[in-house]
């Protein structure tokens, strides 16, 4: 059962980071580029990110991401056996279980601010009086797209924090050094990637909690053995 949870929680995390790469993993557009008019009629940049993108390939990111989160929900069981011993990781475990519900609200939402967006730059081009209107509504979209992804974020880092600290003091029962390998450590190193030359940028654009999230399952999966959780 344990090892059945790590591999769900490790799948999981595969998954999203391919419907991220889908859904999020474009080159960041330039305001002094081709979109740029756009862009100051919009008020951000956010909305000419993926203007490229076609809709299948949108339709993709959103769909393999949502159909994938019982796998990373799966996962859950193997950490709460981490946790079995220290409230603090507990918490951490739930927080944690919270983002992963969370998540794929605001994961999709990222496709209809793309699509939005896309009718209000067809109306822009075409000088249309109902550009007002067009751009209003992805604005409503990106709008609800933040308030969909603050309590999934923060949830995660959170509870990532939480469990980090609880492996760091050795609370559970994985060596101290297994925190530098921890979802929020490996973030900010995965986060570098994204400034690298492709594929690293534009691909893993919006990728880096994800790919933390597998590197920390495998690492998980490979300590288990030598460091028994019962």
């Amino acid at each position: 059962m344990l090892t059945l949870s790590i591999t769900a929680f490790i799948l999981g995390s595969f998954f999203w980071t391919i419907g991220d790469i889908l859904i999020v993993g474009f080159d960041r557009p330039d305001n002094n580029g081709p979109h740029r008019e756009f862009i100051e009629f919009m008020g951000s940049d956010n909305y000419a990110y993926q203007l490229t993108g076609s809709e299948p390939r949108l339709r993709a990111g959103a769909l393999v991401a949502n159909f994938s989160t019982p796998l990373l929900l799966a996962g859950i069981p193997a950490h709460w056996m981490l946790a079995q011993d220290s409230t603090l990781a507990q918490i951490g475990v739930i927080l944690f279980s919270l983002s992963i519900c969370f998540a794929p609200l605001a994961h999709a939402t990222f496709y209809f601010l793309a699509q939005s967006s896309k009718l209000a730059y067809a109306a822009f081009e075409d000088g249309a009086l109902g550009a007002s209107r067009e751009r209003v509504h992805a604005q409503q979209v990106f709008s609800f797209l933040k308030w969909a992804w603050f309590p999934a974020v923060a949830c995660m880092l959170a509870g990532g924090v939480l469990l980090t600290i609880a492996v760091a003091l050795g609370y559970t029962p994985l060596p101290a050094w297994a925190a530098l390998l921890s979802p929020p450590v490996v973030t900010i190193a995965v986060s570098a990637l994204t400034r690298l030359p492709y594929p690293g940028r534009p691909l893993l654009n919006g990728a880096a909690f994800n790919l933390a999230a597998m590197v920390w399952g495998i690492t998980f999966f490979s300590l288990v053995s030598k460091y028994p959780l019962t």
